[in-house]
């Protein structure tokens, strides 16, 4: 629910929200009609804290019961942040509230059911019996000494075979490292547990199970006991990874195959999925050119994740370029988009930035719906500026209007779109988007690099894992033309940069090296071999080996290697032999050893494998 009040606090504006929430006219809630909805015993503290932020010009935020419609009383959130102008003085009021009354009735909850364990564990026992999920206890040291008999039924192991670390036989192999990696360091510091993993049923099918541990601590906050419940979830991620599979064909249906190359423009782009919870989003990014010769280029952020907020990334995406082909106002498009939206999916919340680079790369026209501003690199490792960006995000119905701006394109810099999940993923926010702004400057200097896009989102990642979609567009402007690669005398070489989960960066690598292949090579026909290889080199790494992944193609001599580097856990001993045909592994390996002129096998300098692989290709000659 959203509202906006004047300086001095009176109420001048909720959205259907909140009129639908307390059943009150838009009319009949303005003012301070709020008051009569907030629950008697806190009336006093809510007005005591609003008035003291009014006053201070400060922000506000508190928790309080307040009435529906229907007479029923429900926790909520209530926030609100002041707008001033530019002299510092107080404009108005924008606020939200927000209905926690779940979580709230989930920590109620919680606490009567750890004051119950606290009480007595034969208590516990009687009720971890009659509920259907695994639950159990161990020592401080993490051994267990007791399960409820839902273990033993699933599992079919007897007493003495689960008793203290005999769990590990039922856990699948793929995930008992990870389970040995954190159910240690959670019994060193002490902290809550939770993880997803499989468990072998006593028929040997392996069933997803969530678990969840909580320490027990005595008054000096000593780890006395842990108890721990195993919930069985298997219907639901199955659930989960078909809804999955289906937005990610929709996600990579939406993105861009290509972006436009110019001679003195390389574009290049990422997108993220969230590791976790595995859903892809509604985070989108698009460029497209224009009959005038201007390029098109779009960004934003659907709220939510699944099929529905794909499906709604990509309404919007098609239409930004339909409604570019008849204006060139990006404000307009956005003001336009705003009321489509409105119109049909009231109540989705969509951030997003519309900009056309002119035909001479000279200027940027944007506007912006909420959406994090451009970031602008104008000279070699300077950090890039935050360009303005005014404007209320698209369905939030607070009838601010985006405001349209114009800025010079550096002749040597780079220009870059992103959606908060680029820099979200840390807790300290302001760090993350610092290294995203020191990235630009960096990479700025060395207009040659083959993927920037993918650069970038290493340096600012540093390894660390996106908790929301990410997408960032980035447009490298050059004085110069750099050519793909020089065909002549001394070293050739290019190199691509992804992460074995990010498909849709490795298939643009896939892409990108086929592309270098081809313009080089001698003769087309040998082409089909040098693929292959290259193919089956980055789908075993992106199979087996999370992570950072390296692809070099060198191809100073006649004929090219390819270098792939891994963080993977590496190779088993390969066999020369042609593999049993009834098994999958070892049939990739067994083509790559075939195909290649040479190949060489070995571990990374810092981790995992490098493969070395010379291509059956020769390259032309350069006159």
């Amino acid at each position: 629910m959203l509202f906006a009040a004047a300086r001095d606090g009176s109420i001048e504006f909720v959205n259907r929200a909140w009129t639908a929430f307390t059943g009150y006219s838009q009319h009949s809630s303005l003012g301070n009609a709020w008051i009569a909805i907030v629950h008697p015993d806190e009336v006093a503290h809510v007005l005591t804290e609003w008035r003291r932020a009014v006053a201070a010009g400060d922000k506000f935020t508190v928790e309080t019961r307040a009435r529906k419609r229907d007479g029923s009383y429900v926790w909520l959130t209530v926030m609100a942040a002041p707008l001033h102008d530019a002299a510092g003085s107080l404009v108005r009021w924008y606020g939200s509230a927000i209905d926690i009354d779940a979580r709230k009735r989930a920590e109620e909850a919680l606490k009567r059911h750890d004051a119950l364990l606290r009480d007595s564990e034969r208590r516990f026992r009687a009720l971890a019996e009659a509920i259907p999920v695994i639950c159990w206890t161990a020592d401080p040291s993490g051994w267990i000494d007791w399960y409820n008999h839902r273990w033993y039924e699933f599992t079919g192991q007897r007493t003495d075979e689960a008793a203290g670390w005999g769990w590990q036989t039922a856990h699948h192999p793929d995930d008992l490292l990870k389970v040995m990696e954190a159910w240690p360091r959670s019994i060193a510091t002490g902290d809550p547990f939770e993880m997803e993993f499989r468990l072998r049923r006593h028929d040997g099918v392996f069933h997803w199970f969530l678990t969840r541990v909580e320490p027990l601590r005595d008054e000096h906050g000593t780890v006395v006991r842990w108890y721990g419940s195993a919930a069985d979830i298997n219907e639901q991620k199955k659930a989960l990874e078909r809804s999955n599979e289906v937005a990610e064909t929709f996600q990579q249906l939406f993105l861009p195959r290509t972006l436009p190359q110019r001679p003195h423009l390389q574009m290049d782009a990422v997108y993220l999925p969230a590791e976790g919870d595995r859903l892809v989003g509604g985070d989108w990014f698009d460029a497209f050119e224009l009959p005038d010769g201007r390029i098109g280029l779009s960004i934003g952020d659907v709220a939510g994740h699944g099929l529905d907020a794909s499906l709604t990334g990509g309404k919007l995406r098609q239409a930004i370029v339909t409604l570019a082909f008849q204006q060139s106002d990006p404000a307009a498009i956005l003001a336009e988009l705003d009321r489509m939206l409105s119109y049909q999916q009231s109540g989705s919340i969509v951030t997003a930035l519309v900009a056309f680079v002119d035909r001479d790369l000279t200027t940027l026209t944007y506007a912006s719906a909420g959406h994090p501003p451009p970031l602008v690199a104008r000279a070699p490792h300077a950090r890039a500026e935050e360009l303005p960006a005014r404007g209320a995000p698209m369905g939030a119905q607070l009838g601010v209007l985006p405001m349209r701006y114009q800025t010079d394109i550096p002749s040597d810099g780079l220009i870059a779109l992103y959606t908060d999940g680029l820099i979200e993923f840390s807790r300290d926010i302001l760090q993350a988007q610092a290294r995203l702004r020191d990235a630009l400057g960096m990479l700025a200097a060395d207009p040659a690099v083959n993927r920037p896009a993918t650069a970038i989102k290493d340096l600012v990642f540093a390894g660390a894992r996106p908790r929301d979609d990410a997408a960032l567009l980035v447009l490298q402007f050059a004085s110069q033309q750099v050519p793909a690669a020089r065909q002549s005398t001394g070293k050739v070489a290019k190199r691509w940069r992804f992460h074995s989960s990010d498909a849709h960066t490795a298939s643009s690598a896939r892409q990108s090296i086929r592309a270098f292949l081809a313009g080089m090579a001698l003769d087309q026909a040998e082409l089909f071999s040098a693929e292959l290889i290259v193919g089956e080199i980055i789908a075993n790494t992106v199979a087996h080996a999370p992570g950072l992944v390296e692809v070099e193609v060198d191809w100073t001599d006649e004929k090219p290697s390819v270098i792939v580097r891994d963080r993977g856990p590496g190779f088993p001993s390969a066999r020369q032999e042609l593999p049993d045909a009834w098994r999958e592994c070892g049939r990739g390996l067994f083509l790559i050893r075939s195909l290649s002129e040479t190949v060489s096998i070995r571990p990374a300098r810092d981790a995992g494998t490098e493969i070395c692989a010379t291509l059956p290709i020769r390259r032309k000659i350069s006159h």
